[in-house]
């Protein structure tokens, strides 16, 4: 009779995980009052740990840093510190457009004839960016961005998504630091008759993740079309959504003392919070401006070469007031989307005129 190989230890957890575990161990077939808690937390533990142990790679920190401009432009850009499990050639990059927001331009477009369909869509991109360091960087040290990455890469041919295989040739145990930069044109979401009534910015957690932050800025000016005093508009807020868009009914996805995440929200000048906020979008600014004068390793050509330059740095004006969210959550749940929300404005834009020529960004 072969030895165990088990060893016995203890989890200390709240109350209502430890019922909540039990419940679902029910649900599932466990029927033994005793073992119920045990096998369950066992097969969801190894679950949790292979995906730590065999995911190519593991990110170790996560920073986002996203700008509502008042015109309805957006602008995101993405830090991660990357942990390799396995030797990587390549580490694939990949953002995409709402599909809410694709939906729309597509209606808009179906009603002019005259403007070219691809062109324009591509034209929705402001910037894409994607590139790679070896080593740890922090996000706020910008310094350290100067230095010339492993590779970088924009990709000009995607229309509701953009891509990019980024070259590291690195051997498992190296740590990378991966940089994505998007901004995109009118790309708010306005208020239209039988639509929902929130506009989100969505941020994904793909790979096994530990230490995120994201930080969403609007100006206030956004909410002019309203017509509403500025105390009256309602705060940025928070929900959860899947892959398939479907909503988690409130926070309590991720509100268990074991993995409790904290939030900070309000707007500008008076509230806490409101001037790192602002240097959030000052910094942001900087990072983008930098970037413009870059050279693309795979092109050897220099990103403001590539985008309408001015369109960019004249969408980038400092809000002289602003609502804020922040969202710091050191255990975020693999491939559940975390959904910093608002009310949607009126609109306050028309269609581009057929004549309007557009970088192909």
């Amino acid at each position: 009779m072969g030895s165990r190989s088990e060893r016995n230890c203890q989890v200390r957890m709240s109350s209502s995980l430890w019922n909540r575990v039990g419940e679902i161990a029910q649900e599932l077939g466990h029927k033994d009052a005793r073992g119920r808690h045990s096998a369950m937390i066992r097969e969801m533990v190894s679950t949790s740990a292979a995906t730590w142990a065999y995911s190519p790679y593991v990110c170790r920190s996560s920073r986002h840093v996203a700008y509502v401009t008042a015109e309805g432009n957006v602008f995101h850009r993405h830090v991660q510190v990357i942990r390799l499990n396995a030797s990587r050639e390549k580490i694939p990059s990949f953002i995409e457009m709402k599909p809410e927001k694709y939906q729309y331009y597509q209606r808009k477009l179906n009603t002019s004839k005259d403007i070219e369909k691809t062109t324009w869509l591509k034209s929705q991109w402001l910037m894409n960016y994607f590139a790679i360091w070896n080593g740890k960087k922090e996000a706020s040290d910008l310094v350290a961005f100067q230095q010339s990455p492993l590779d970088s890469a924009i990709d000009t041919e995607g229309i509701n998504s953009k891509a990019a295989d980024l070259s590291v040739d690195a051997i498992s145990g190296r740590f990378l630091t991966r940089e994505v930069v998007t901004g995109f044109r009118d790309y708010v979401e306005w208020k239209e008759p039988r639509t929902p009534v929130f506009d989100r910015i969505d941020i994904p957690t793909d790979i096994p993740t530990i230490d995120l932050e994201a930080c969403v800025i609007i100006d206030q000016k956004l909410f002019d079309s309203l017509e509403i005093e500025g105390e009256e508009i309602a705060n940025l807020s928070l929900e959860f959504r899947n892959r398939e868009s479907a909503i988690f009914e409130g926070k309590d996805v991720a509100l268990d003392s074991e993995t409790r995440f904290e939030e900070q929200y309000g707007r500008s000048p008076d509230d806490d919070g409101s001037d790192e906020m602002l240097r959030q979008v000052r910094r942001l600014r900087q990072r983008l401006f930098a970037i413009l004068e870059t050279d693309i390793t795979t092109d050897h050509k220099k990103v403001s070469s590539m985008f309408d330059r001015e369109a960019i740095i004249s969408s980038l004006r400092l809000p002289s007031e602003f609502l804020f969210y922040k969202l710091q959550w050191p255990s975020p749940h693999l491939g559940i989307k975390v959904c910093i929300r608002w009310e949607k404005p009126l609109p306050n834009h028309a269609m581009p005129r057929a004549n309007e020529r557009r970088g192909s960004g």
